[in-house]
């Protein structure tokens, strides 16, 4: 029998008998850049050497993460030096995010000035006089991105990492309110705090196909990027269900939004898992009717997408730790 959902993760019992992870199917094949274990140890120590580990224990969650391998099983094409730089930002991006947004149990004096500082960084492209967590990573990441795109798609890339810096606060506030959101005020914080913009801004130079301004801003194109990022977050609120739920700053997703109204984890997994399959139905059935009249550089825009999103599982079901349930000393 389903158990009625907590109004607060810390009041969940231990005891609580949560639904097993679903398979999510994307129905294309797999694919993996080479070397990926020397680009691991490469953003581990870049990692160390940007201050983004607490400590041991700290460093230790982020190797079972394999951030590496996200990086490398969604840009499978990119050159090898992107493929590093982005490996980083990726480590960059969820080791800030975790700090930042996701375990912040009340609001003080320090809650916001790291994440303005991420955003001087990427603006400004200096450090501060008193550098903030995360910064000088953040500035070595938007540095490295400008020798290596083009301006145009650089600031696509920051423009990404300011909605997401924003979306922060937004959902600091959502979960300091401790009140379930409303499924579309949650929809929308979701969109941009996952940071999908600007990893979606990546994929095109990162497959040596760079989209124009003026097919970058087609709304078909604009469609496909929403339904991409749907598909991945959502999916990542399935997935890391069993792991989050009982940690505070983690609580709030599509499930437990859905099981706050009718008290049933399992009919609320049900009900994501069908949004979800819907959304890559209609992401198929965009895309095939792009690809009609698509040029070179948005049908390889287009494959890069679907490894994007087909990367995503893999690392999930394949790769990563970060979504097993904590053991009881870290829960």
């Amino acid at each position: 029998m389903d158990t009625p959902i907590a109004a607060f993760a810390d009041k969940l019992p231990l005891s609580l008998s949560l639904p097993p992870r679903p398979h999510i199917d994307f129905p294309w094949p797999s694919a993996c850049a080479p070397n990926v274990e020397q680009i691991e140890s490469t953003m581990l120590d870049w990692a160390k050497l940007h201050g983004l580990f607490l400590n041991e224990g700290h460093r230790r969650h982020a190797v079972q993460a394999c951030l590496a391998w996200l990086a490398a099983r969604c840009y499978p094409h990119a050159e090898r030096r992107l493929l590093q730089v982005l490996a980083n930002y990726i480590a960059c991006l969820f080791l800030t995010d975790d700090i930042l947004v996701d375990h912040i149990h009340g609001v003080s004096a320090s809650t916001v000035p790291p994440l303005a500082a991420i955003l001087d960084a990427v603006d400004f492209n200096r450090l501060g006089e008193h550098p903030a967590y995360g910064e000088s990573a953040w500035l070595d990441v938007c540095q490295q991105l400008r020798q290596l795109l083009q301006p145009e798609h650089f600031e696509r890339f920051a423009n990404g990492i300011r909605l997401w810096a924003t979306a922060a606060g937004l959902q600091i506030l959502v979960h300091l309110n401790g009140a379930p959101p409303t499924m579309q005020t949650y929809i929308s914080i979701r969109r941009y705090i996952g940071g999908m913009p600007s990893t979606l801004a990546l994929i095109d130079p990162a497959n040596a196909a760079p989209l124009s301004a003026a097919v970058h801003c087609r709304p078909d194109v604009q469609q496909l990027d929403l339904h991409i990022n749907n598909i991945v977050c959502w999916s990542n609120d399935v997935h890391s269900l069993n792991a989050e739920i009982r940690q505070p700053g983690h609580f709030w997703s599509m499930v437990t939004v859905y099981a706050a109204q009718d008290g049933s984890l399992q009919s609320a997994v049900n009900r994501t898992v069908a949004r979800i399959e819907g959304e890559i139905d209609q992401f198929l059935t965009l895309a095939a009717t792009i690809e009609q009249s698509a040029d070179l550089s948005l049908c390889t825009y287009i494959a890069g997408t679907k490894d994007w999103i087909r990367g995503y599982l893999d690392w999930v079901e394949h790769d990563t730790q970060r979504y097993s349930p904590p053991c009881m000393e870290d829960a």
